[in-house]
């Protein structure tokens, strides 16, 4: 083995270009030389195509920035499987043998982790560098930390406009159906109620504790201001198991239902429970 060839793959996130720049550093110490196969899977499967690689070199890697989202790599969200090309595994071999790629490091979530155990079953060497932001994949993948600090950072930044306008503050976040991001990133921003989809909402329990904090925060103020912050999960449910969402939202390039909504959905229940209620309406 002497080449390999590096890809990012599926949606965007924070530390991309750390996995980019840290897997070339090591193909460096092993004596290797990586490439990057630029816009994910679609460059993988028009390798064939192109005229030439960029060299992930150290002069190249010094120009990544990997405090910031983004991959130098490049993506698109397009899987193999869908492609319709009865040669597109041998194409994708061809376009490997025409550089030399003896094998693959690939980063992505779980669309992405299916490509490459198609593409190792068909005899292309992979490691699959785990990334997802839901944190729904393994314990631990790259973007997950930089999505938990970018929510606690959020909900801690709208704290002070909720208290300028003495307003309920709802921000929905990402997640799927994994309320992992949400729950850590709520807690760092110190939100005082957090959804999230393993634990089915119960709506009059959360005014309940929202009327609770919020007056108390108001009253016990000298210039009477308060606040309260709810993060939710975008893949939320109900009490009888019904999902949280906006059927409208339609479906990503993968088919995958958009969870939108949820947020909004939480800011009318609370909205219509607030109605009715005289002695908290007073403060708002």
């Amino acid at each position: 083995m002497s080449r390999i060839g590096v890809i990012t793959s599926g949606g965007d996130c924070g530390g991309l270009n750390g996995v980019v720049k840290g897997a070339a550093q090591m193909a460096g110490r092993k004596g290797l030389s990586a490439y990057a196969i630029p816009n994910g899977y679609a460059g993988l499967y028009n390798l064939i195509t192109m005229d030439e690689l960029v060299e992930l070199s150290p002069s190249r890697l010094d120009s990544f920035s990997i405090g910031l989202a983004g991959s130098e790599a490049g993506h698109s969200r397009v899987k193999i499987a869908k492609i319709k090309d009865e040669r597109k595994y041998e194409r994708i071999k061809e376009g490997l043998a025409k550089f030399g790629i003896d094998a693959l490091v690939i980063s992505g979530g779980d669309d992405t982790g299916s490509v490459v155990a198609d593409l190792a079953g068909r005899g292309i060497q992979c490691v699959h560098a785990p990334k997802t932001m839901d944190l729904d994949l393994v314990p631990y993948s790259v973007g997950g930390d930089s999505t938990i600090n970018r929510i606690a950072e959020f909900v801690r930044d709208l704290k002070t406009t909720g208290r300028t306008h003495n307003r309920i503050m709802v921000v929905e976040v990402f997640g799927r159906y994994a309320g992992h991001t949400a729950f850590r990133g709520g807690v760092a921003g110190e939100a005082d109620a957090i959804l999230i989809p393993e634990i089915p909402v119960d709506f009059n329990e959360l005014y309940r504790h929202m009327k609770k904090v919020y007056t108390k925060r108001i009253i016990e103020s000298d210039i009477n201001a308060g606040t309260y912050t709810v993060v939710v999960a975008e893949g939320i449910k109900d009490a009888s198991g019904s999902e949280l969402y906006d059927d409208s939202a339609g479906v990503d390039p993968f088919g995958h239902r958009k969870l939108a909504g949820a947020g909004k959905y939480v800011a009318q229940e609370l909205q219509k429970l607030l109605r009715d209620d005289d002695d908290i309406k007073q403060f708002m």
